[in-house]
């Protein structure tokens, strides 16, 4: 499977993942650096007008990283597919996955406003 990269400037400076239209959106990011739900998680981004985030989405054995995600969790998928959207685009990228329950790794250079995030799935 191919690694996707895709760049974008979010206007309210977060991505979601999750798998179906049906989603409960985490939003409290003082609680948590990803904020997540059994169906969704909620990435930071740089701020729209400072520019784009820049992301790197791929399987776990496509992209080794040395050091620990600043997420880890299970992260339900009933329509066996990863989508990202923010609040105004309903998706702007999905890839397929071979499970109903997916295992998602993430990785962010900067805790409020990344500009680099590296999304490992399974």
């Amino acid at each position: 499977m191919a690694i996707l990269h895709f760049s974008i400037a979010p206007e309210y400076n977060s991505v979601y993942l999750a798998s179906r239209n049906m989603r409960d959106v985490p939003y409290d990011f003082r609680e948590r650096i990803i904020p997540f739900t059994p169906d969704c998680v909620s990435i930071p981004c740089t701020y729209w007008n400072d520019g784009d985030t820049n992301f790197t989405v791929g399987a776990a054995w496509e992209i080794p990283m040395s050091t620990p995600p600043t997420f880890d969790g299970i992260l339900n998928t009933p329509d066996k597919k990863l989508v990202f959207f923010d609040a105004n685009e309903p998706e702007f990228a999905s890839v397929p996955v071979p499970t109903i329950r997916t295992r998602i790794r993430v990785w962010i250079d900067h805790p409020r406003e990344p500009e680099n995030v590296i999304v490992a799935w399974g």
